[in-house]
């Protein structure tokens, strides 16, 4: 019986340990875009959370219609790494607003942590993220749109 009691609390806690590592809080994904426009992107493409000691997150997006930027930023807002590539074909994503109008649709889904939020370039926004019972959650959205065409929840 002490077997088993020690078995399962095990197998808990090692389902549980990336839950722990894989997402940030509400207020974390509004921090990220409020960095990222301070930055000066205009076209969000990704924000990746990261929940681990530093509350290191990914910002991805266009600072003008030339320049692409992925950083790499700590907890404290400061950017730890700062990578910008020149395209030819524009800028493309979201507002900081239209992100945060998708970071409030997907808490009215249920989510409670986000994980990563993306759009690719035929405007599909992708969230992902937790329910407060630990439950995976993915809202899908159209851009333009904040009504959710798809929300998926892995058990």
């Amino acid at each position: 019986m002490m077997k088993m009691i020690v078995v399962t609390t095990l197998a808990g806690a090692l389902l549980a340990a990336p839950l722990a590592h894989a997402s940030g809080s509400i207020d974390e994904a509004r921090q990220a875009v409020d960095i990222g426009a301070d930055y000066g992107i205009t076209h969000f493409r990704s924000i990746e959370l990261e929940d681990d000691d530093d509350d290191r997150m990914e910002i991805e997006g266009w600072v003008d219609n030339d320049w692409s930027v992925e950083l790499d930023v700590n907890g404290d807002g400061s950017i730890r790494k700062e990578e910008r590539r020149k395209h030819s074909d524009g800028p493309w994503g979201l507002s900081a607003a239209d992100v945060r109008d998708y970071i409030d649709a997907s808490t009215e889904a249920g989510m409670t942590r986000i994980e990563e939020i993306k759009v690719n370039a035929s405007g599909y926004v992708e969230v992902e993220g937790y329910a407060d019972n630990g439950q995976e959650l993915e809202v899908d959205f159209r851009s333009g749109s904040v009504e959710p065409v798809k929300v998926e929840r892995d058990d």
